[in-house]
């Protein structure tokens, strides 16, 4: 059985679209937990690191800057993950809905959009070489091809009605 050019396109459009929306899904979530308990569970995970470390060397300096970013967490941004993650993820489910009901006006907003969130991606891979973030980078780009083509797919079967 041999699958055309296109179906092969249209399949994974379908996956593209469903991984996106539990990823936006999840993105929301982890924003929400973020913000409701992260502060907390990543401050006390910090504390049990530095206990360890103090019970093995009580003066020494892996111990003192766990206890140095334990503080610099309540003084920091908490606003900007939770901010990013809650607005991509709903970004994402927003962009997916329109997309699965065919709007075309929904094929530019995702591929603007997306390429945005690309941009950005690349900039922060480049001060974190996070291979989970390159991974996600080169799935977005890959995605936002395959929005294209669908798109033209769309474009050329609207033309021919």
């Amino acid at each position: 059985m041999k699958m055309s050019f296109k179906k092969i396109i249209d399949k994974i459009f379908e996956i593209g679209v469903l991984v996106k929306a539990v990823f936006g899904f999840f993105e929301i979530l982890a924003g929400v937990f973020v913000a409701v308990a992260g502060e907390k569970l990543i401050d006390n995970f910090l504390i049990d690191l530095a206990m360890n470390e103090i019970s093995q060397e009580p003066n020494g300096l892996i111990a003192r800057r766990f206890i140095v970013w334990s503080t610099d967490l309540y003084l920091g941004p908490k606003f900007f993950p939770v901010f990013y993650l809650v607005f991509h993820g709903v970004v994402n489910i927003s962009l997916i809905i329109a997309l699965l009901k065919n709007k075309a006006w929904a094929y530019h907003w995702a591929m603007v959009g997306f390429s945005l969130f690309i941009i950005y991606q690349i900039y922060e891979y480049l001060h974190s070489y996070s291979l989970t973030l390159l991974g996600l980078t080169i799935f977005d780009i890959f995605f936002v091809l395959v929005i294209y083509l669908e798109y033209r797919k769309l474009r050329k079967k609207n033309k021919q009605k």
